[in-house]
């Protein structure tokens, strides 16, 4: 019998502006969740066309928005928090116009700072440390040379990269990266990650390899929780609303969905941090959270 994942209400999504869209969410390392609107459908953004946008904070059950700004043909499709109060928003290709893939902007609108990425960005999550972590696609790794995961610090000097610290001759039982599916920044020392092809389940503690799962189903899934016991999935590649709730311990899975009074939640996007996965559906954000 399909498994039923209560899920809870936190906030409807803002009321942009005529013409705009949604083009970015993020959830930073205090689980406050990060929403980005642009005046520009996604297409011309992704074809140069230069772009206002507009970040908008939920926290405790309300929205928080911030001036907007022009960033000019940057195509950004992530956002994060970073330091106590900025905005790290990133475009996953560097273009003509387009030198660093990361710009820092401050909450009234103003260009700070400009971080060198790489290119064929997946995933951004930072920590409350602002170490900034990027997983890359499969474009990122095999045409750009990316390691497919990749941490740097707060002035853009790359700290870590997977396939030189972990997918090495060191840990013959650890996969390369093809693709970076879903990332999990769960604390300053904790990440998660699952990735293409080979569909590991892997743990990093203060950046080193602290256990690896290698029964996980190939689901493809962009985002999951961890919990004590069980990981949620978010997705499938034949299922997008779906939820998968897995045992590590075990090995054992059971698919189902969340709900919402009663109806399943037909998600578009889905955020996982720590013991939190996030899901935008019905115009709003809803949590479900692994045990």
């Amino acid at each position: 019998m399909p498994i039923q994942l209560e899920a809870e209400p936190l906030f409807d999504l803002p009321a942009f502006p005529t013409g705009w869209e949604l083009a970015a969410t993020g959830v930073g390392p205090n689980f406050d969740v990060l929403v980005v609107a642009a005046d520009t459908p996604f297409d011309a953004r992704r074809a140069g066309q230069p772009s206002r946008y507009r970040v908008y904070k939920g926290a405790d059950k309300s929205v928080l928005s911030f001036a907007p700004f022009s960033a000019g043909r940057a195509a950004y499709m992530y956002v994060q928090p970073i330091d106590d109060q900025n905005f790290l928003l990133v475009t996953p290709w560097l273009y003509k116009g387009v030198e660093n893939a990361g710009h820092i902007w401050s909450p009234d609108g103003m260009l700070i700072g400009q971080l060198a990425l790489g290119q064929g960005i997946e995933h951004l999550q930072t920590s409350a440390r602002s170490d900034v972590w990027v997983g890359h696609n499969d474009e990122g790794v095999f045409s750009a040379n990316e390691p497919g995961l990749a941490c740097f610090d707060r002035t853009g000097k790359r700290v870590f990269s997977f396939a030189d610290s972990v997918a090495n001759d060191d840990h013959p039982d650890v996969p390369p990266i093809d693709d970076c599916y879903a990332l999990n920044v769960a604390s300053d020392d904790e990440v998660w990650l699952y990735y293409y092809s080979a569909f590991p389940l892997v743990r990093l503690l203060d950046k080193q390899l602290d256990g690896i799962w290698p029964r996980v189903p190939g689901l493809g899934s962009h985002a999951f929780a961890v919990g004590k016991r069980c990981v949620l999935f978010a997705g499938d590649y034949g299922a997008p609303s779906s939820i998968t709730r897995y045992f590590p311990e075990s090995g054992r899975s059971e698919m189902g969905h969340a709900i919402a009074d009663g109806q399943q939640l037909e998600f578009s996007r889905a955020m996982g941090r720590a013991d939190r996965l996030y899901l935008v559906a019905n115009s709003a954000i809803w949590l479900v959270r692994a045990d």
